[in-house]
């Protein structure tokens, strides 16, 4: 997984291999959910410094494939706690959440392998 960002954008590219994808669909791999957020959270750490408390609401709404670059835009809430994140594959919308978050000042020095 890399990731490049603009203020209000993080871009996240899928791996083309993970050991989830042969299961998940043979033959015609997708990304399990799980793991994009999983992605999403280390992202928003990582680049934001932005550690969510709690994901109020997410839905999927299509498929993420391997090699799919994917493009986040963080969305303000009411309240600088609450964070919005509509992600695409180009035009498409994949998924749609609604997080609970805090800044944090420093960074993320681990490095997750999934």
């Amino acid at each position: 997984m890399t990731s490049a960002n603009t203020p209000n954008e993080l871009h996240l590219q899928v791996p083309l291999e993970h050991r989830s994808f042969p299961d998940h669909f043979p033959g015609a791999p997708l990304v399990p959910g799980a793991l994009l957020l999983k992605w999403i959270l280390a992202l928003l750490a990582g680049q934001q410094h932005r550690h969510i408390r709690y994901i109020k609401q997410v839905k999927f709404l299509a498929p993420v494939q391997p090699g799919d670059q994917v493009r986040l835009c963080l969305i303000a809430g009411k309240q600088s706690h609450q964070l919005g994140i509509d992600a695409y594959v180009d035009e498409t919308l994949v998924l749609k959440g609604q997080f609970e978050s805090h800044a944090e000042t420093t960074s993320v020095t681990g490095k997750s392998h999934d």
